[in-house]
């Protein structure tokens, strides 16, 4: 009797587990005859032990991005992050130079974004340049990516001042009389060049543009690219001056793009000089790094998946929500994206498919911020469909096979996606999965 008791009871608490955690899921919990026909059946809630790790992608797409980001800021565990922008330029909006025609100036204008990192009370020197030659699409592709490299440049013009990020200034700054005269000679010489010939000759005199720093700048400021624009000015003497201007603006959004790198980095990230190479938690006191900017990447891996399914018969997942950490310091509060998302990739660090629950829908992680506690701030996600398909495919689980964090589309490469992560074995806040399943007895046929 006390046996058939203690039965019961299980049964009873079983079912109440599989209503509660059917309540707060949109998991599939339809069962095979292999469950159904099953003689016995344990639950349990288990916290399975995860890794964290680095890797380090070959190329990161920065264009597209409307934004031209230019300086330099400190990010912890990177040292300094700098950056330039370069941008592909239309011609002129107009030819032909009237006989009495004076020469006046050219300026550059740049209008703020209001976004900035680092320090903004010092001042800031930015350098306007050529590049020796035009800028080049290469066959079959449409946006710049983070690896080019490129011709000399020359300088056409430097100014300094300090940032009022939060007012969004239109700046128009003069650039170098020389530059202007080249482009009045040009024009000059339009009247006796066919169409083809004039654009090839004003790409060597205006193709590319790079707009970076000098000195040692504290802070990264970001300009509008569609706001940029570079305008020759003249007027012609007759009873009143009359004023002309001819302007020069970005060719295409598309064509402008940011070149990201890091200075002065010691720590186990400067070994993420190959794609293939991954640097785990352990090697970083226990915390990982996101900055698609730079394509560093957290990689999450199972290392004790395969054991919950040698342990057992057989075992299918109510529930594996996935909790991960943000660590505090590396990111603003105000700036902490709101979601991530979550890819495969396998031990090649070669990115596979997205990760979708059973809804069909891209699995996106939440954000909480815990009230009772200001330090607690994790997100998490709910995986049960992606973990109950590799439980149910029977193949033996790479340990090196996992999931890839990364950022929604729309973000730009610098403004909102650095952030170091705790990993598993962190003193606090440890980065976890947290399953609950049965076990059933597998019935043999």
């Amino acid at each position: 009797m006390y046996t058939l008791r203690k039965h019961t009871y299980r049964l009873l608490i079983a079912l109440v587990s599989l209503v509660t955690f059917a309540s707060c899921s949109d998991e599939d919990f339809s069962m095979t005859s292999t469950f159904i026909n099953s003689q016995s059946r344990a639950t349990y809630t288990d916290q399975i032990p995860i890794e964290l790790s680095t890797f380090r992608l070959d190329s990161v797409l920065t264009s597209a991005q409307n934004t031209i980001w230019v300086g330099r800021c400190e990010k912890s565990s990177l040292g300094h992050v700098c950056s330039e922008s370069l941008a592909r330029m239309s011609d002129l909006s107009s030819y032909g130079w009237a006989q009495k025609e004076k020469y006046d100036s050219v300026t550059i204008v740049l209008r703020h974004t209001g976004d900035y990192q680092g320090d903004t009370m010092k001042v800031m020197h930015i350098d306007v340049q050529r590049l020796g030659e035009p800028l080049q699409f290469a066959e079959n592709e449409s946006y710049f990516y983070n690896v080019r490299n490129f011709k000399d440049s020359t300088s056409i013009g430097k100014f300094s001042f300090i940032p009022r990020p939060h007012s969004r200034p239109r700046l128009r700054y003069r650039l170098d009389d020389s530059f202007g005269k080249e482009l009045v000679a040009f024009i000059k010489e339009t009247k006796n060049l066919s169409s083809d010939v004039a654009s090839k000759r004003f790409e060597s005199i205006m193709g590319g543009v790079r707009i970076t720093y000098s000195g040692e700048p504290e802070a990264l400021l970001a300009f509008r690219a569609d706001s940029m624009k570079i305008t020759l000015h003249s007027h012609i003497s007759l009873l009143e001056d009359k004023k002309i201007e001819r302007t020069i603006t970005l060719k295409s959004t598309s064509m402008q793009f940011n070149r990201i790198w890091s200075e002065d980095v010691e720590s186990p990230f400067d070994e993420l000089t190959k794609r293939t190479i991954r640097v785990t938690e352990k090697q970083t006191n226990y915390h990982t790094m996101m900055f698609e900017g730079l394509g560093y990447y957290t990689c999450i891996n199972f290392p004790s998946l395969q054991q919950l399914v040698d342990e057992n018969y057989f075992s299918h997942v109510v529930k594996a929500m996935i909790r991960i950490y943000p660590e505090r310091d590396t990111y603003d509060k105000h700036e902490i994206p709101s979601t991530f998302y979550l890819t495969e990739i396998n031990r090649y660090n070669t990115l596979g498919n997205a990760i979708y629950n059973s809804s069909s829908s891209r699995v996106a992680a939440t954000l909480v911020n815990n009230t009772l506690d200001e330090d607690e701030v994790f997100y998490y996600a709910d995986i049960t469909y992606y973990i109950n398909t590799l439980l149910a495919s029977g193949d033996e689980i790479d340990e090196d096979d996992g999931l890839v964090i990364t950022w929604g589309t729309s973000m730009s490469p610098i403004d909102y996606n650095f952030m170091m992560f705790n990993g598993h074995y962190a003193e606090k806040y440890k980065s976890i999965l947290e399953v609950y399943y049965y076990t059933y007895d597998r019935v043999l046929r």
